[in-house]
């Protein structure tokens, strides 16, 4: 590498100029970087998808765009009052925002479905919803003729005073601790609202409504999922809606979005982390200050250089790319500590000359480095042609990165070096290592033996590996979408994960309900509600039931603020009362008492505010059950048209939609599930298939990139070494490193997904690099004696336990796939540092000089 040893010794001698020039390209890059950043996350437009189920897909989107790339906002309450109430405003807060969200619907809000809520009913929640009418008929009646505070307070007075054979109304105990709480908080401030919606309609389940919406596009460009979610959070957070309220935000956008933040969130943590474990290796390790902030350094303009090539390249990150960032300090920190400790073990010689021990370092080291460039690109842009851009994106970054830390492996560090001066002496070899390779090498028939058995367990272990292709896998499990989406599917209600059939032909698809995988189908006609006409038979004997708060004879002008504050008096001096017929303690009738009089200090307007508090929900109720009480059965073109749209395509062709019966965060019941159903429907489609489909490209994907890279690999170094030999040496422990790597995933339960099944092409991509500076030092020292005496084995292990600590930082990303990503790679370099160390030279001990240097 004599014309890499002469651009050495021209920077040395221009190293101030050369410092600068580096430093002006440097913030250039900082500038591209940081203006042209940009991440997708969007699963289709990372992988070409040219295939049958994508054009099933397409015809769904095409027919149905309202339903594809949603957000969804999931409302939840056990009180329906609420609930109602907290939909409707967010509903009107989202209208507002027109330039943000568009496609706004909340299906089950619509005025049809709460008017015809008792039609929905099943017959055993009719029959109880009946008996709460029953018991409630009095309260009805009373407020039907006077819709006024006073006659509340004439039903309290005749309960109290009960005595037998009378016996109070039913629930007449929970009407005075409703009455009380409500008299205690309008007095101190509060609204004092009684919801009797939750009283008459109340059921244990929490009560849900999906709120979908899409992103608007201004000028042609869809407002991103950054500015969606964010613009949601902030409108939510704007409502101050009451506490027991819950809402969060579901559907592709908000996973996509939240995928992301885990993503860069991920890297940011790692990157500080594996920042803290280099500084740390290499203070126990190097000891030299001065190749500590060298390398450093080195590092960060290499992160900043690779992101500007990056933006300028490709374009954008993505969350598969992303991970390069903390790679380029496992991979760069490799480059800086061989050509440093060379240079170091250069200067323990005697040199007394730094630009001349620069020179001599990279006659020893350029070409391994070099050759470590070339065939780790290799590596990596064996992604470059395959069908998943996510991973050809990696694969063109991270190449370029290799180039970037090459160059700067020899530019940066010998200007710097040529500036700060040579690093002190330190011992350079690592004696423990020397013992134990002694030992080995002494028992290499058995060393040998011990490995082949114990990579032909791991590999029928490795064997055993599968493959989950649910973007799920990659995603935070306790991040805001992800646990809403366990929570709808556990509620059987709608999600991005299940199966949707576009069809003419509806009641086809009907038959796949008799699948096991199969919970529920349901066509548009199961909108309507079932067994109608029983149910209007129903309804209409309990309008009868309910005539006379329904239709009352009378009805009473409204009573003056003096005359219901001497009510609320009179009522307050007979408490507590002596009767205890009405069931009610004194201790709620000593609340109510106190209640009482302090909402009489109020002045009139305060006190008729909270007549209306009181009685405003009930005369609702009233208004709503005379509508609910009347309906007939309905037809399906006398559903909202918003519902049919969501139903019917403008050509006529109907949805249906197939919900499985499994959690299918589970790939087996994925795959299960979407195998039987187009083993029936093959035009069966929707986000499942998607990814399923996807799944099958990946895996090509990977095998094309394992290929390229092995068969590149291996050309390369053997155009390079001119030796078999050697090569298969240097390959051998790779492949002991990738079947006990996937073994390891076998038995800690841990799948291959969208993100991890990139390791095995990399362990071939960067675990060659220890093995090439271990044979080529070997090939110039001649011995292993004197290779185990060099500074190579101690560069090796410090380059390695870097790149260890920089994939060990990737596994605490809250990025399912990134941690998956750095796990198994931490796993699979802390192999490759064992059979580079220990193995490598017991097999090159086999072997003497003479026949490792011939043909």
């Amino acid at each position: 590498m004599s014309w890499l040893a002469a651009w050495v010794g021209w920077v040395t001698r221009h190293a101030g100029v050369s410092m600068v020039m580096l430093l002006t390209i440097t913030a250039a890059s900082v500038w591209v970087a940081v203006t042209q950043f940009k991440i997708n996350s969007d699963l289709g437009e990372l992988i070409d998808q040219q295939t049958e189920w994508r054009t099933h897909f397409d015809h769904f989107e095409n027919q149905f765009p309202d339903l594809v790339r949603t957000a969804v906002v999931v409302v939840r309450s056990p009180s329906l009052d609420q609930l109602e109430q907290a939909t409707a405003k967010i509903l009107t807060a989202l209208h507002a925002q027109p330039d943000q969200f568009t496609a706004i619907a909340a299906p089950g809000s619509e005025a049809f479905f709460r008017d015809h809520a008792l039609l929905y009913l099943d017959f055993a929640e009719l029959d109880d919803m009946t008996d709460r009418l029953a018991e409630a008929q009095p309260w009805l009646t009373a407020v039907a003729e006077d819709p006024s505070l006073r006659s509340i307070l004439q039903l309290l007075a005749d309960g109290l005073q009960a005595a037998p054979p009378e016996q109070p109304p039913e629930g007449f105990s929970r009407v005075v601790e409703l009455l009380a709480g409500s008299a205690l908080t309008h007095a101190d401030g509060g609204i004092g609202r009684i919801s009797w919606t939750d009283e008459l309609f109340t059921l244990d389940a929490p009560r849900y409504q999906l709120i979908y919406l899409k992103a608007q596009s201004v000028d042609g460009v869809r407002v991103s999922d950054a500015q969606i979610v964010q613009g949601l959070r902030a409108l939510l957070a704007g409502l101050h809606l009451p506490a027991d309220v819950e809402v969060r935000l579901a559907g592709e956008i908000a996973l996509q979005h939240e995928e992301i933040e885990a993503a860069v969130s991920g890297v940011a943590l790692a990157g500080w982390l594996s920042l803290a474990l280099l500084f740390l290796v290499l203070l126990v390790g190097v000891r030299s200050v001065k190749i500590i902030v060298a390398t450093f350094s080195m590092l960060a303009i290499g992160v900043v250089w690779t992101s500007a090539y990056a933006m300028l390249a490709v374009g954008e990150y993505n969350t598969l790319s992303l991970v390069f960032i903390v790679m380029f300090f496992g991979l760069g920190v490799d480059f800086a500590l061989h050509f440093s400790l060379r240079f170091q073990e250069a200067i323990n010689r005697g040199s007394a000359e730094v630009s001349g021990a620069l020179v001599d370092s990279t006659r020893s080291v350029g070409r391994a480095i070099s050759l470590c460039t070339l065939t780790t690109g290799i590596g990596f842009l064996g992604f470059w042609p395959t069908a998943y851009q996510g991973l050809a994106d990696l694969g063109v970054i991270s190449a370029g990165g290799m180039v970037v830390a090459w160059l700067l492996t020899f530019t940066y560090l010998p200007a710097f070096y040529a500036l700060a001066g040579a690093p002190r002496a330190h011992q350079m070899d690592l004696p423990t290592s020397e013992r134990v390779v002694g030992v080995l090498v002494r028992h290499r028939r058995t060393v040998i033996a011990v490995v082949l058995l114990l990579g032909a367990v791991a590999a029928a272990v490795a064997s055993r590996a599968s493959f989950d292709y649910s973007v799920l896998a990659l995603k935070d499990p306790e991040a805001e979408s992800m646990r809403a989406l366990r929570e709808l599917q556990d509620e059987g209600l709608s999600t991005d994960y299940q199966l949707f059939v576009v069809t003419q032909d509806a009641a086809s698809v009907s038959a796949v309900a008799a699948l096991p995988t199969v919970s529920e189908v349901r066509t548009p006609a199961d909108v309507l509600p079932e067994a109608q006409v029983e149910k209007a038979f129903v309804l209409e004997d309990l309008q009868g039931l309910l005539y006379s708060a329904l239709a009352p004879p009378r009805q009473l002008a409204p009573p003056s603020a003096a005359e219901l504050r001497q009510g609320l008096l009179a009522l307050a001096a007979q408490l507590p009362a002596p009767s205890t017929h009405s069931g009610v303690s004194a201790v709620s009738q000593a609340r109510l008492a106190d209640g009482l009089r302090a909402v009489t200090a109020l002045d009139d307007a305060g006190l008729l505010a909270w007549q209306v508090a009181v009685v405003d929900n009930l005369q609702q109720e009233l208004q709503w059950l005379s509508r609910a009480l009347a309906v007939t059965p309905v037809t399906y073109d006398q559903l909202p048209l918003s519902v049919r749209q969501r139903l019917h395509s403008p050509d006529g062709e109907a949805l249906v939609v197939i919900r499985p019966s499994e959690d299918i965060a589970a790939v087996q019941a994925l795959s299960a599930f979407i195998t039987e159903v187009r083993g029936q429907i093959p035009a069966a489609t929707g986000r499942p298939v998607i990814e399923w489909g996807v799944g099958q490209i990946v895996i090509e994907a990977f095998l094309d990139a394992l290929l390229f890279a092995v068969v590149g690999i291996s050309l390369v170094l053997w155009l390079s070494l001119r030796r078999l030999r050697s090569v298969g040496m240097i390959l051998l422990p790779l492949a002991l490193t990738a079947v006990c790597a996937f073994a390891v995933s076998v038995l800690i339960s841990m799948p291959l997904n969208m993100a991890n099944i990139l390791v095995l092409p990399l362990i071939f991509g960067l675990g060659v690099d220890n093995g090439i500076h271990v044979v080529d030092r070997y090939l110039g020292e001649g011995d292993v004696d004197h290779l185990i005496h060099s500074s190579t084995p101690r560069a090796v292990l410090l380059s390695t336990m870097t790149t260890i600590g920089a994939f060990a930082a990737l596994s605490f990303s809250p990025h399912a796939g990134t941690a998956s990503i750095g796990l198994l790679l931490t796993v699979s370099v802390a192999f490759l540092l064992v059979f580079t160390i220990f193995l490598l030279p017991v097999l090159l001990a086999r072997v003497d000089q003479a026949r490792l240097t011939g043909p």
